[in-house]
């Protein structure tokens, strides 16, 4: 793994703003050197969900400079195997628990994924095993006694909407902090299969239709049922002004269901 003279290093963590891990884990990384620049992405994490955390940073990194360090805190001293990982994607580099979370975040798992064990004899040996891991990706040669090549990461294979000739059938993926539930069908994945019909999407089964997809939150009432292609190409489906997973018991791994049809054809 090169070396990098990276100053940016984000946080994500699952411990809130009240206690004292995030001090912690902050004035040890300015002990390694106070010119680096942290940026708390978030702590609001529901706890322990490394999939939500996942989804945070895969969407965020690459608007940081080529080089950032991105740190995932979540669910990193309970998870089955107690080993902090980093690497290298995309121009960034990444320290993770081992726990499903580097398949979440890289669509392609990188070659070299190196991991640093986390002492479980201890309450937060995780903590160390990350500044141990930082402190490695910050050093002119990369390398450390303590780092080994990792072998039998843990990972998981994304959850991909079904498609139909007529139909395409997703899942909730994420629920954000106002309630509106983003799913995992692209916009690309809706056009293709889509091919210029008319469409009605579902929520819940055949309940709630919704015939016409909006640019913006305003194109409806207040109140109203919408759904949008959102700034990451996913569909999201939305209340204007109103809280969509609540009204309609939306959770991660809902189903939505688009189906398509011809003028001539009543669904």
């Amino acid at each position: 793994m090169e070396a990098t003279n990276t100053r940016f290093v984000t946080l994500t963590t699952d411990w809130g703003n009240q206690d004292y891990y995030l001090g912690m884990l902050c004035g040890k990384l300015y002990s390694i050197s106070p010119n680096l620049k942290v940026v708390e992405l978030s702590h609001k994490v529901p706890t322990y969900n490394y999939m939500h955390a996942a989804f945070l940073i895969k969407h965020s990194f690459s608007h940081f400079p080529k080089g950032s360090i991105h740190i995932c805190m979540v669910n990193s001293d309970t998870s089955d195997n107690m080993r902090m990982l980093f690497f290298e994607y995309q121009g960034h580099y990444f320290i993770t628990p081992d726990n499903g979370t580097i398949s979440l975040i890289a669509d392609v798992l990188p070659e070299v994924v190196h991991a640093i064990p986390v002492d479980d004899t201890r309450s937060f040996g995780s903590m160390d095993s990350v500044i141990l891991a930082l402190e490695v990706l910050l050093s002119e040669n990369g390398q450390t006694d303590f780092a080994i090549e990792a072998s039998g990461i843990k990972r998981f294979t994304p959850i991909l909407p079904i498609p139909e000739n007529d139909a395409i059938t997703g899942s909730v993926i994420y629920i954000d902090s106002y309630f509106n539930a983003i799913t995992n069908i692209t916009r690309d994945d809706f056009e293709a299969i889509r091919k210029s019909r008319k469409y009605s999407i579902y929520v819940h089964r055949f309940s709630h239709g919704i015939s016409k997809l909006s640019n913006s939150y305003k194109d409806v009432e207040k109140g109203d049922l919408l759904a949008l292609f959102n700034s990451l190409g996913l569909l999201e489906i939305a209340v204007r002004e109103g809280f969509a997973a609540q009204m309609y018991n939306l959770s991660v791994g809902s189903n939505i269901m688009v189906r398509f049809y011809d003028d001539k054809i009543l669904r």
